[in-house]
C-alpha cells in the first residue's frame, strides 16, 4: 500500500476493500488510512469495506448480488461462489485468462507464480497467476 505506484493509482479514489471473512480488509482499511494521515500529497476519496468479509455476503445474497465470479480461498476449500447461481453464469462471469494463452480461464490453483524480476530488489514477483489445464 505504500509503495509510490499504488499510491498513484489509489489517489483521488474510492478504495474498496474486500477479504473472505473481514479481518484482513479491517487491517488493510486501518493501514491505508494511517498511510493516507501521514502522508500530505496522498488522500483517497475514502475507503469502504465488505463488513463480514464476501463470506457473509455470498450468505446474505446467495444469488450473487452485485458479486462477479468466484472468490479465491487460501485453504483446502479453493475457491467460494454464490451458492444458488448456476454454473453458466458463473461462467459468463469469468473476466480472467490464462497468463500464457489468454483464453478465458475462472480456476486459480495458486501453484503457478509470476517469476518476473522486480528491478528495485533483484527478487523475483512471485505473484500466483491463472494458468490453464491446457498450459500447465
Amino acid at each position: 500500500l505504500n509503495a509510490p505506484e499504488t499510491k498513484e493509482k489509489l489517489k483521488n479514489k474510492t478504495v474498496m476493500m474486500y477479504c473472505t471473512g473481514g479481518i484482513r480488509c479491517e487491517r488493510a482499511t486501518a493501514l491505508l488510512n494511517q498511510i493516507t494521515d501521514a502522508t500530505d500529497d496522498f488522500e483517497t476519496k475514502g475507503v469502504v469495506m465488505v463488513r463480514g468479509g464476501i463470506e457473509r455476503y455470498l450468505k446474505t445474497f446467495p444469488e450473487g448480488g452485485f458479486w462477479k465470479g468466484k472468490n479465491y480461498l487460501f485453504d483446502k476449500r479453493m475457491e467460494q461462489a454464490p451458492s444458488q447461481k448456476t454454473s453458466e453464469a458463473l461462467q459468463a462471469d469469468v473476466e480472467s485468462n490464462c497468463c500464457l494463452c489468454k483464453t478465458p480461464h475462472s480456476q486459480y490453483r495458486g501453484q503457478h507464480k509470476c517469476a518476473k524480476i522486480i528491478p528495485s530488489s533483484g527478487l523475483p514477483c512471485s505473484v500466483p497467476v491463472v494458468v490453464c489445464e491446457e498450459c500447465q
